[in-house]
């Protein structure tokens, strides 16, 4: 067996299916697994079915289950602007999450040309942050105020990575 902790998995991923699910609902037992929603080990399976739309990719290390992410447009059709939405599991050692990014960005330009960016963690999600700040990415700011968990409002902190456009 490999040693993860020294070098990162190999990458890949596919759409979510039936046959993920079981794997897919385990991650949404972590209180930290914050995909499309704030408090996700309180959420029924039904709830997370419905979170997990036609864009979500079931994202494997070494062949197993660790995570979630979609790319969507954002902004009007063809602007080159896109919303990533990544969650790995906290089992997993934060260090994969740069990885785990540079391997979906990579693929996602490959399939379409990028201009712009984005990802965006609440301002409670401390795993999340560091994983963004450690990746390089361009802290943008904060819209406060945002989300709600524990009976608290928390903002949401906005991040991106810029390329030129092809010509």
């Amino acid at each position: 067996m490999t040693d993860t902790r020294r070098r990162p998995p190999a990458w890949s991923s596919r759409p979510y299916s039936e046959p993920d699910r079981e794997a897919v609902l385990a991650l949404f037992e972590e209180p930290d697994f914050h995909y499309r929603t704030e408090q996700p080990d309180t959420r029924s399976a039904a709830e997370i079915q419905r979170l997990l739309d036609d864009d979500t990719q079931v994202l494997l290390a070494d062949g197993r289950v660790v995570g979630l992410y979609a790319l969507s447009a954002e902004g009007v059709e063809h602007g080159c602007h896109y919303l990533l939405t990544l969650r790995l599991s906290g089992a997993v050692p934060e260090a994969w999450w740069s990885s785990a990014y540079a391997e979906v960005v990579a693929a996602a330009r490959w399939r379409h040309e990028i201009v712009r960016l984005s990802v965006r963690f609440a301002t409670h999600d401390e795993r999340g942050l560091r994983s963004a700040r450690a990746t390089g990415l361009t802290e943008e700011g904060i819209l406060a105020g945002v989300t709600a968990r524990d009976g608290a409002r928390h903002g949401r902190v906005y991040f991106s990575q810029v390329w030129s456009p092809v010509s």
